[in-house]
């Protein structure tokens, strides 16, 4: 036998292996996730999927088919107007609270020199009035066409005029005003009827100068619940979410910002007997499943806001104690995983159920670091002005939050 020839064939034979060998390791390293050229399509491709722009709130999907959140970019208009206003300014943006609060007066009725000097001091972001607020369709009108002048005149921003006018017993401006009457929630009975009612409302609201509603209310009524939760408006899911659906309709097509509320939603909340908070503990695919799809529903027919509840949820916000109005969890959860573009408004930071786990002061700057875009305060308003103003100036809230809340208000106001 001849050595040599037999080397060299084994030889070719090495050399022929280790060819195949490094094409196809070529080749699998071509197709792995990490590969540079992979990377670059996957970017191209999320950049097409989930641009850097402004969106109408729904849900896209990444090329990797995870739920993308939705991004905001402010107009150029807003980007101007953002870059015009000082930060007492911002921080007086962020605060939704009663007419009372900034003018002193017992009783709010009529707008005049008080309250224009009180909204010189602070350009609020909006008011929300009660029925003792109003005297009559004349009255009304005057009233909010003079909070809208004076607000105009000192940041060239219209106010949010806003009340809870939902129907049953909550008619604020219908009682005051004479209007006729809309039935309560859970007795107009399917998407029809709960949307003529909204268009109703907010036509008689539009009229009168008020272009906000506290409502609909997208909670599910449960159990005990069932018969009495007068503005739920039904104890089924998908009832419940057409009914939403339909009234947000009826109010867009009014020209009226509906705020769909209290997320998570109350129906199977329970209440803890020292504070008197509300807690859910149940499982997050059980109410994907069930008390959120009327918010999704909401979303979907283009909401404007939604009011987070002073409701611990562990399961959407990712801790024990802290309630979704205050949880960057829960502010993250309505961003990505709903694709909720729009504004994230608390529920009364002065509930004193809340304040027995935090002052209000506290939770109005946890509120704006979690990514709350508006703060709503029923009492104690020049105190958590201060607080939030404070927490800006010392870097703990950072300029950009504040400049994504603060842009988030002014283009939902047109800006």
């Amino acid at each position: 036998m001849n050595f040599r020839q037999n080397g060299d064939k084994y030889l070719i034979t090495i050399e022929v292996i280790a060819l195949i060998v490094v094409l196809v390791f070529g080749a699998v390293h071509f197709v792995m996730p990490g590969n540079n050229v992979n990377k670059k399509i996957t970017e191209s491709q999320q950049e097409t999927l989930n641009p850097t722009q402004e969106t109408d709130g729904t849900q896209q999907v990444q090329a990797d088919g995870q739920q993308a959140a939705p991004t905001f970019t402010p107009s150029d208009s807003v980007k101007t107007k953002l870059s015009s206003m000082t930060t007492e300014e911002k921080v007086a943006q962020l605060f939704i609270t009663r007419p009372e609060e900034i003018t002193g007066v017992s009783q709010f009725t009529q707008a005049g020199n008080k309250t224009k000097a009180a909204i010189g001091t602070y350009p609020l972001g909006g008011f929300v009035f009660r029925q003792e607020n109003f005297s009559g369709e004349a009255a009304v009108i005057k009233m909010m066409s003079s909070l809208q002048s004076f607000s105009q005149e000192r940041l060239g921003v219209n106010l949010f005029l806003a009340i809870d006018e939902e129907g049953g017993e909550r008619l604020p401006l219908a009682s005051a005003n004479g209007y006729e009457a809309q039935q309560a929630p859970s007795q107009l009975g399917d998407a029809d009827a709960a949307g003529s009612s909204a268009g109703k409302i907010g036509s008689y609201m539009a009229t009168n100068g008020l272009n906000m509603n506290f409502g609909p209310t997208a909670d599910i009524a449960y159990g005990d619940n069932a018969d009495n939760d007068t503005y739920a408006f039904g104890s089924e899911s998908a009832t419940v979410g057409d009914c939403v659906a339909a009234q947000v309709s009826s109010y867009n097509g009014a020209g009226i910002n509906s705020v769909a509320k209290s997320f998570p939603g109350k129906g199977k909340a329970t209440t803890d007997s020292a504070t008197g908070m509300l807690w859910m503990t149940d499982k997050l695919e059980d109410l994907e499943a069930s008390d959120f799809v009327p918010y999704q529903k909401a979303i979907e027919a283009g909401v404007p806001a939604v009011i987070m509840g002073n409701v611990i949820c562990q399961s959407v916000t990712g801790e024990e104690t802290t309630p979704c109005s205050t949880s960057a969890g829960a502010v993250n959860y309505m961003r990505t995983t709903m694709g909720f573009n729009g504004l994230l408004i608390t529920d009364d930071l002065s509930d004193a159920s809340l304040n027995k786990v935090c002052t209000q002061d506290e939770a109005a700057v946890a509120a704006v670091k979690a990514g709350m875009s508006m703060l709503y305060v029923s009492t104690g308003f020049e105190s958590s002005y201060n607080a939030v103003l404070s927490a800006v100036n010392s870097g703990e809230i950072p300029a950009e939050k504040l400049d994504d809340a603060v842009g988030r208000i002014l283009t939902t106001k047109g800006i």
